[in-house]
């Protein structure tokens, strides 16, 4: 399923319980509303209309007491006649009203009992009344129905209050129904958008991390790296185009460094030969040379020699590349291997007049490692820090032995670095010139392969741009650190970190991670 579809589906989801929730609440709305009507509309006007006929009886009943003790009085009769009349209109409201159940029904019976009442039985005593001439039997009967009246009235304002308080309690349980289901629906559209919010961020930041991951580990340059392609979304094809193109650029990078190692060793040999021509001449086997010849011959000499060491480094990358640089691990006295270093320099320092400045330790530094393989790395430092030096300039080297990790380190190196066995502490080279110095943003970049960074384009002699590339993946081999910052001074300052300490064997080897 694409990614769209699924973004589709759970809001669509997430949107019909929404819709169905609004649609809910608005039914619930629309019967506490009818409710409401009829309270307003039906029942409190029966509950009115019911108090008042109960009244208007007790005005009848009052009325037919003084009518029957003033002897006929026309004027009470009047009155009687007038809350008669009253009562009928009362009567007649209420039987319109739309009422239901018990109310209908006792509604029935009152004006059953009023019908009654206002037809009284033709007997002598009625007519005397009808005739103005009230006698006590008829009285009696008259205060007898007006009771069964006033009753049945009662009744009806009974059941009328309890029908309001019916039509109540079904609103209190419609308005509580609607609260729970209002919170329900509510819970299941938070619980439901975070189920489709995590599904949803799921299926696209897992092939994202793992797209990230690819690409962190094309730039390292294992191109061997495959995404999962099993899928039938938009990532799936993704991770199939990553995969060709991770495979192309492993193709090109194998035929690159093929071509890289295949020309290194057909140069090495004929290039080994023109620097013994050029020595032999310049020792006058052949015959007697010129000073101009000696000075050409020395240049060519020269750079034969800074092209062979280009070559070496080549061939360096191509068995590092290939991950069988082995590395011979010995306990070796740093200080000497520093000093060794040193003296291959003297002679260009003079040349370019750059003073040198060692802090060395007179005792022993004792390090297990490759011998060759460090003093590689720090000429190699020296050889930079010789070339970026200007004339006059000054260049220090020190050694020093510490306890613990320099506060200094960067924290990329942190996780790689790793005590000795026997572990004493670290053993921190630093060489430090007076050039223009490593920008921030270079820092890093300058360890990579072929990286021109704007301090070598700033020179004057451009090299390849493997020396720091195959130093750091010797200290890798190492477990130690190999980093620049500024130098206090001025220029720049690059720092060996590894761990001191002596080794219980003889020695041992391993092999060096690829490039």
């Amino acid at each position: 399923m694409k990614i769209a579809t699924r973004i589709a589906a759970g809001y669509g989801i997430l949107f019909a319980v929404v819709v169905g929730t609004l649609a809910y609440q608005v039914s619930l709305v629309y019967q506490m509303q009818s409710i409401n009507r009829s309270l307003s509309r039906i029942n409190f006007r029966a509950a009115l209309l019911s108090l008042q006929m109960l009244r208007d009886l007790d005005q009848v009943e009052e009325f037919t007491s003084k009518y029957f003790a003033t002897g006929g009085d026309p004027g009470y009769g009047a009155q009687r006649q007038e809350m008669c009349q009253a009562f009928s209109e009362a009567l007649r409201e209420m039987e319109s009203l739309p009422l239901q159940g018990a109310e209908v029904e006792a509604t029935r019976r009152l004006t059953r009992l009023w019908g009654e009442y206002l037809l009284a039985p033709s007997s002598e005593a009625a007519s005397r009344f009808r005739a103005g001439v009230p006698t006590d039997a008829f009285y009696e009967d008259q205060l007898r129905r007006l009771a069964a009246l006033r009753e049945q009235t009662q009744v009806l304002i009974r059941e009328t209050r309890q029908a309001i308080e019916r039509q109540v309690s079904d609103s209190a349980a419609a308005g509580q129904r609607a609260e729970r289901i209002s919170w329900m629906a509510s819970g299941a559209a938070v619980l439901l958008t975070l189920v489709v919010s995590f599904l949803i961020v799921r299926s696209i930041s897992e092939p994202l991390s793992q797209l990230t991951e690819g690409t962190r580990a094309v730039t390292e340059g294992k191109y061997f790296y495959q995404l999962d392609t099993s899928g039938r979304d938009e990532f799936a094809q993704l991770a199939g185009d990553f995969n060709t193109m991770a495979r192309r650029l492993g193709e090109l990078d194998q035929m690159k460094k093929d071509f890289v190692s295949h020309v290194s060793h057909e140069f090495k040999t004929p290039l080994a030969s023109l620097q013994e021509t050029a020595r032999l001449l310049l020792d006058e086997i052949p015959g007697p040379l010129t000073a101009k010849q000696k000075h050409l011959l020395a240049l060519s000499l020269q750079s034969g020699e800074r092209l062979s060491a280009m070559i070496d480094n080549l061939l360096d990358l191509s068995r590092m590349e290939a991950g069988v640089m082995e590395y011979e691990i010995r306990n070796q006295d740093l200080a000497a291997v520093v000093r060794a270093a040193l003296a291959e320099f003297e002679t260009q320092l003079r040349e370019k007049g750059v003073r040198l400045e060692a802090r060395l330790p007179e005792e022993a530094v004792s390090v297990p490692c490759d011998k060759d393989r460090i003093f590689q790395v720090i000429t190699n430092l020296l050889s930079n820090a010789l070339k970026f030096s200007p004339g006059g300039g000054t260049i220090q080297v020190s050694l020093m032995r510490l306890e613990e990790m320099p506060e200094s380190v960067p924290r990329h190196w942190r996780q790689k670095i790793a005590r000795a066995p026997g572990g004493e502490g670290f053993a921190l080279v630093t060489v430090s010139d007076s050039g223009p110095g490593v920008p921030p943003a270079d820092r890093q970049r300058i360890f990579e392969k072929f990286h021109q960074g704007s301090r070598q384009k700033k020179s004057a002699g451009q090299g390849t741009g493997l020396g720091l590339a195959i130093g750091r993946t010797i200290v890798e081999a190492h477990r130690g650190a190999l980093w620049v910052e500024d130098n206090p001074g001025g220029g720049s300052r690059f720092c060996l970190l590894l761990g001191a300490g002596v080794l219980d064997a003889a020695g041992a080897y391993r092999v060096s991670a690829p490039l």
